[in-house]
């Protein structure tokens, strides 16, 4: 070592170089949150991603809400900022698709077959009357557009734009900057509050919040050190250099991260503060070992002298240092087996970078030591103000340890706070009836606290409430379908598969329950949705043709005037509309209905009910007749549950208004000219011939589709709902889809439930290799196989404390907070191991237990509390950050740094000091019980 110490300056040199190599590829890093970064490629649910974006286009989306603080938004006004948004966006390259009140698909009849038209119709003029016709066809075909276009009150608008699903995330980010720059521009000076959601506007929120929180956070945590190094040793070497190391690790750590290109994430953030706490612990070994070498030095200083100190300094602390440096990367590291990305990158960068702490502390701190001048070595330096800042805390500490020190019959500070921790201990475990009633009280408030745990990777809720992105995601939830999507895939075997009414109805009917069924879905719509439309328009009936045939009605045969009572009492007569234009029926060309009759053989005593239905409309009726006909809709729509909605559409059906009746998949050949559901299924497959519109994003073929995709909307974001609907709709298939169909789920909320079970899989992994890497530390190091169980207890009760305080206090288990079983485990050794060597020491010295302890408690304790609080100090200054869930990671920090230290010096003497196991005997004693 001496050796090396000559070319100290080279040690500096090479450190400095490399760490200057290493900042390099920081100003190039890349830093992406989004569920796709976190995934594993070979992941089974990132696959069904891919492969459900692959066949039926992009799941990502940039929504923009306007929300007008006028009567409504539905005005001309707002109406042609929607369209120059619209149209602008809709021409930036990167966007897929794009949806809006002005450019929505409206399917409707024409000229016999169904097309794809706007909202707004051709001839639109922005007159009063134009929006009463655009409120009429939202309402109209509410399942398509409520709370997808507009809300419930017509108060606020959304446009939501589909991106390219190959788009770099940096691309999504710029690309989403323009339609900001597009929407803010236009809306200004409208009345129109204007906000964003969606996958970019989460990580480009994500990437500001990160960079502010490096800003702050690093500095501040390095603040926390410093002041501790300043009050621990009040020279300018012991100061500086142990933060230098641990800033100069941290670099190299995170620089080569940068240099492998591997993706800066949330968690990655957490890095430079985990290392700096803990890091700085073994400059601080090497410096204070140096000084009481230095103390030691006799006569004046000289630079052989100062090699010899340094020296002897490092000889004496390297091995602990090393050891406490093996358990830390031990806890680390065992995050490694995690399938999720971002805990990988943490566990190997995080171990790197304790690592090159260590390297750097036994390296460039000796040769920064070394090269410091001689008449500087060992003199301590006032810093002003600081100084006497410092003189005060360290007078109230001595006050406060002489207090102590009365307390326990005038003994040392040292002394007295060694028996002040044996007090707690004696309290909490110091005999075998307490040490169990702890243990038993620690499983059962575990026990309770564990089952209250919420398991929940929502990246959402990582954002403070009060932020003006999650306040933006809230609003879109509360007033619209919601901004978390889910996607069923139905698949059959063959293509034209999806056409067969018998699945067709199954999906429609499983939309339908989930919808009735979950209150936080705000919208379901597939390609049940459009089929069913398609059925509504090409059954409306054709009040003007039929008006027309008065000869019609006698011909019949299917109505008759009495039917309806005396016309004398007259109801009120059905008007004409716009759904004139619709074809009466597709089996009878007569009418003017859809196309051609189809190959099918059709029932030869078949009579249209449309005929029935058109007359039923047209004419006028009786008071009587008319409150039969509420007091049926009344009771279809539920009875005393019923709404004014539900009855509208009961009366709207059983007069087939506008179609009504035949808002349904065509199943029941008795309402049909058809004999089979086969040919109700060659009926599907017409109307997907002369539909003028696009299905791509419901089916994977416009005309024989083997495969559809249902959109759910969620308007919450979380993994409870999201299990629960797609356990429920794998149930309801698997009861109701006919043989042969399946189904699968995919989307950001599947997603999410899927990081959710890796979570809890690489968090049991982890746990578990971590206390197996206690137990074989422990074990080698005190060369007992139960020295190595005793001393995994406590720390696999602070990791059972850490779970109790997040079920108790709401905090959510996910890939961020799944870190602190880690931290806790590679911290926490520390405190054990310290305790269980200090303990061995005292117990080679007698054979009084309680007098060990008492001698244990004085050496180490005050070190392992000082340890703790300053770790837990530094872990604290999280609580600063932008993000919650890391200001939840400070806290739960601190306390898992404070109850590890805890039970070390509890459950760990109260053990020993009951059980006395010979591994803690000296060898002489040993041998005289052989």
């Amino acid at each position: 070592m001496k050796n090396l110490l000559k070319h100290s300056k080279l040690i500096i040199f090479v450190c400095i170089a490399i760490t200057i190599v290493s900042a390099i590829p920081l100003t190039k890093v890349t830093i992406e949150n989004t569920y796709r970064i976190f995934m594993p490629r070979s992941s089974d649910s990132y696959q069904r991603l891919m492969a459900t974006e692959d066949e039926f286009g992009s799941m990502i989306t940039a929504g923009v809400s306007l929300e007008t603080t006028d009567e409504t938004i539905l005005t001309p006004e707002n109406i042609a900022v929607i369209q120059k948004i619209t149209e602008q966006i809709e021409n930036l390259e990167g966007v897929d698709s794009i949806d809006s009140v002005t450019n929505i698909d409206y399917v409707h009849s024409l000229d016999g077959g169904l097309a794809a038209g706007d909202l707004l119709d051709e001839d639109y003029t922005g007159s009063q009357a134009d929006m009463e016709k655009i409120k009429e066809k939202i309402v109209d075909w509410q399942d398509m557009y409520n709370r997808v276009i507009v809300d419930d009150n017509f108060k606020s608008a959304q446009i939501v734009a589909s991106i390219e699903p190959n788009l770099a995330t940096k691309a999504q980010v710029n690309l989403l900057h323009k339609i900001e720059e597009i929407a803010l521009t236009e809306a200004e000076g409208k009345n129109i509050e204007v906000r964003f959601y969606g996958d970019p506007v989460l990580s480009d929120n994500a990437t500001k919040f990160m960079l502010r929180d490096l800003i702050v956070l690093i500095p501040l945590v390095a603040l926390v050190v410093l002041f501790s190094l300043y009050f621990s040793f009040h020279t300018i070497a012991g100061t500086l250099l142990p933060l230098i190391t641990v800033l100069m690790a941290t670099c190299w750590s995170c620089g080569i991260m940068a240099a492998c290109g591997i993706t800066f994430t949330l968690i990655a953030s957490v890095i430079p503060v985990c290392l700096i706490a803990c890091g700085s612990a073994y400059g601080i070994h090497v410096i204070s070992h140096y000084n009481e070498a230095v103390s030691r030095v006799e006569g004046e200083m000289t630079k052989e002298k100062h090699l010899d100190a340094i020296c002897d300094g490092l000889n004496s602390v390297w091995v602990p240092v090393l050891l406490a440096a093996i358990t830390t990367v031990a806890g680390f590291i065992s995050l490694v087996t995690s399938p999720l990305i971002p805990l990988k990158t943490f566990s190997i960068f995080s171990a790197a970078g304790v690592a090159f702490s260590l390297i750097l502390s036994i390296t460039f701190i000796p040769a920064a030591l070394y090269m410091t001048p001689l008449r500087n070595v060992g003199k301590k330096r006032s810093f002003g103000i600081s100084e006497k800042l410092a003189a005060k805390f360290k007078e109230s500490i001595e006050r406060a340890r002489k207090h102590d020190a009365a307390r326990v019959g005038g003994k040392s500070a040292k002394e007295a706070s060694g028996n002040t921790f044996y007090a707690i201990y004696y309290f909490l475990a110091g005999t075998r009836p307490r040490l169990v009633i702890y243990i038993v009280a620690i499983c059962l408030f575990s026990f309770i606290g564990i089952r209250h745990m919420i398991i929940d990777t929502a990246m959402v809720k990582y954002f403070p409430a009060t932020s003006k992105f999650r306040q933006d995601v809230d609003f879109v939830d509360e007033n619209f379908a919601g901004t978390n999507s889910l996607y069923f895939v139905i698949s059959g075997q063959e293509k034209g598969d999806m056409t067969k009414p018998e699945i067709l109805k199954a999906v429609d009917d499983m939309q339908a329950h989930l919808v009735n069924k979950y209150p936080q879905i705000g919208k379901a719509v597939s390609f049940t949705t459009f089929i069913k439309r398609m059925n509504q328009v090409m059954h409306a009936p054709m009040l003007d043709a039929a008006a027309e045939d008065e000869d019609f009605v006698a011909d019949s045969g299917v109505y008759e005037e009495d039917d309806w009572g005396d016309s004398g009492d007259d109801w009120g007569a059905a008007e004409s509309d716009d759904w004139a234009d619709a074809g009466d029926d597709w089996g009878d060309d007569s009418d003017g209905s859809a196309g051609e009759d189809i190959a099918a053989a059709q029932k030869a005593d078949w009579v249209d009910p449309n005929i029935e239905y058109t007359r039923k409309l047209k004419a006028q009726i009786t008071t009587q007749k008319a409150l039969e006909l509420f007091a049926r809709a009344y009771t279809a729509a539920g009875g005393s549950h019923a709404t004014v909605e539900g009855m509208v559409e009961e009366l709207q059906k059983e007069l087939n208004y506008n179609g009504k009746a035949y808002y349904e998949i065509p199943y029941d050949t008795a309402k049909y000219p058809a004999v089979t559901r086969a040919d109700l299924a060659n009926l599907v497959s017409q109307y997907l011939l002369i539909y003028s519109g696009s299905l791509d994003r419901f089916s994977d073929d416009q005309l024989s589709p083997k495969s559809i995709r249902m959109q759910v909307q969620l308007r919450e974001s979380g993994t409870i709902t999201t299990r629960a609907v797609i356990e429920d709709a794998k149930a309801y298939a698997a009861k109701y889809f006919p043989e042969g169909y399946t189904l699968m789920a995919t989307g950001n909320a599947e997603m999410e439930m899927a990081m959710t079970d890796m979570v809890i899989e690489s968090q049991i992994m982890s746990i578990f290799i971590s206390i197996l890497l206690v137990f074989i530390i422990i074990t080698l190091s005190f060369k007992s196989p139960l020295a190595g169980i005793i001393g995994a207890i406590p720390l696999t009760f602070t990791i059972t404390l850490n779970f109790m305080v997040m079920g108790f206090t709401g905090i959510r288990l996910d890939w961020v907070t799944s870190i602190i079983a880690s931290v806790a485990i590679g911290i926490g050794i520390d405190y054990t191991i310290h305790f269980m060597e200090a303990y061995k020491s005292e117990r080679a010295k007698s054979s009084d237990v309680e007098e060990v302890a008492r001698n244990a408690f004085r050496i180490s304790g005050t070190g392992i509390v000082t340890n703790a609080v300053a770790v837990g100090l530094g872990f604290l200054v999280l609580v600063f950050s932008q993000f919650e869930i890391l200001r939840c990671i400070g806290v739960l920090v601190a306390i898992v740094m404070f109850s590890s230290s805890l039970l070390a010096m509890t459950i760990i003497p109260g053990i020993l000091n009951i059980h006395d196991p010979k591994f803690m005997w000296s060898k002489e004693e040993r041998e005289q019980h052989k």
